[in-house]
């Protein structure tokens, strides 16, 4: 008990002297940023995963899980953003404990940005680049690529590349697709050459970084067929280099333009697209399973709803038939996209009969930390999905939640 309570009292005051950092990190006479917007309205069963979900993950000790503990905190800040739950993104931002608090306040920046509400963006991009001023390497890049994004957004061209000089490549594809989601109409030509450009380098993350950019484009000039048309071919002409898996990731991205401008009959042709590559190569199970269960969304949200159920069964099958040989850390990740799929299509039932089934896969490991971050990724998972725990379920999560000790 008293080994306990002691490194307990390490791990408080580790996260003290985390905590004075970064707001110590505040520019000098820097204002304090302006409440963000209100949150929209939310079921209270969505409001209380969140919550447990940050609970879950706030619950490993700083040391020495630090990275994992802000990694998991920083997935459920998103999962709020996709909600429209701002004023939840910075409780939850305010308690991460590392260089990702940077990144957090950059994304509420651009957030706000988004929405045409200007006045909290400065704050929050200052708040962001005080904490990358006091953080190294990719981190800090990753820091800075994200404010460079929102001077983007805003036509602060000049801002935006002073944040992204002497950034890594890899950490460039942010700004990238930005730029692209707010090309002008007369720029288009001249970004497509400069994307084409890019290409013709012949590096990785030069292409990766333009392949993005490309898929802004298609959604920024959807309705426009003729240069949608164009983009599509010189996406496809580019990505010969690129491993299978990012080809597939791009078409599904695609898909999800079309949904988004209600064009079905475009989305299934690019899903259908996407499942010919995938049937092309052999994959592991534990990558298989999450793409099978990704595309059955898309099938069905694009009208083909006999291929997403029978999708999401295959998906559910070859689990069943390759559990025994799948590491248990990652049974739990597995079952997810299956249950958010059944939800998507609208059986509620069939997705928290799979959830229970991740729920139990996530405490499969003796060790605390893999069953927090679990814990963490379901709860988000229904919050996101809107599926509502029953009681027997809630009284599991809860369970799970308290039972976070040692051994970590």
């Amino acid at each position: 008990m008293q080994i306990r309570t002691g490194l307990r009292s390490i791990s408080l005051l580790i996260s003290v002297g985390l905590c004075v950092w970064a707001v110590g990190c505040r520019p000098k006479n820097a204002p304090e940023p302006v409440r963000p917007l209100d949150d929209a309205p939310l079921a209270s069963f969505q409001e209380e995963l969140l919550d447990l979900a940050f609970d879950a993950a706030s619950a490993m000790p700083l040391d020495p899980h630090i990275k994992n503990r802000s990694r998991a905190q920083e997935i459920i800040v998103a999962a709020c953003f996709e909600l429209e739950q701002p004023q939840r993104a910075l409780r939850y931002i305010e308690q991460i404990d590392n260089w990702r608090r940077g990144t957090g306040y950059a994304d509420l920046a651009f957030f706000h940005a988004q929405r045409g509400y200007t006045e909290p963006v400065q704050g929050y991009s200052d708040l962001a680049a005080g904490i990358a001023g006091q953080t190294e390497d990719w981190r800090r890049d990753r820091i800075k690529m994200k404010i460079a994004r929102v001077h983007a957004y805003t036509g602060q061209s000049e801002t935006a590349a002073r944040f992204q000089q002497d950034i890594a490549a890899s950490e460039q594809g942010g700004v990238a697709r930005v730029e692209a989601m707010v090309c002008p109409d007369d720029a288009f030509d001249e970004k497509m050459a400069a994307l084409e450009a890019l290409v013709s380098q012949n590096q990785f993350d030069g292409t990766k970084n333009a392949l993005g950019a490309y898929a802004e484009l298609f959604n920024r000039f959807y309705v426009d067929s003729k240069r949608r048309a164009i983009v599509e071919e010189r996406l496809k002409a580019s990505w010969d280099s690129m491993p299978i898996f990012m080809r597939i990731d791009v078409l599904k991205e695609l898909a999800g333009s079309a949904l988004a401008h209600a064009d079905q009959a475009k989305a299934l042709e690019l899903v259908n697209e996407a499942k010919a590559i995938m049937d092309s190569a052999r994959w592991q199970p534990r990558f298989a399973i999450v793409l099978m269960a990704q595309l059955a969304q898309l099938f069905f949200r694009a009208g083909d709803e006999e291929t997403a159920r029978t999708q999401v069964q295959e998906a559910l099958d070859l689990f069943d038939a390759k559990r025994d040989v799948i590491v248990n850390i990652y049974r739990a990740q597995m079952l997810r996209p299956i249950a958010e799929a059944y939800q998507v299509m609208g059986d509620t039932a069939a997705a928290l009969d799979v959830y229970r089934r991740a729920v139990e896969a996530g405490v499969e490991n003796p060790n605390s930390r893999p069953r927090a971050d679990d814990l963490a990724a379901t709860c988000c998972s229904m919050a996101v999905r809107a599926a509502k725990p029953d009681e027997e379920l809630w009284q599991r999560l809860r369970e799970i939640r308290d039972g976070l000790s040692d051994p970590w």
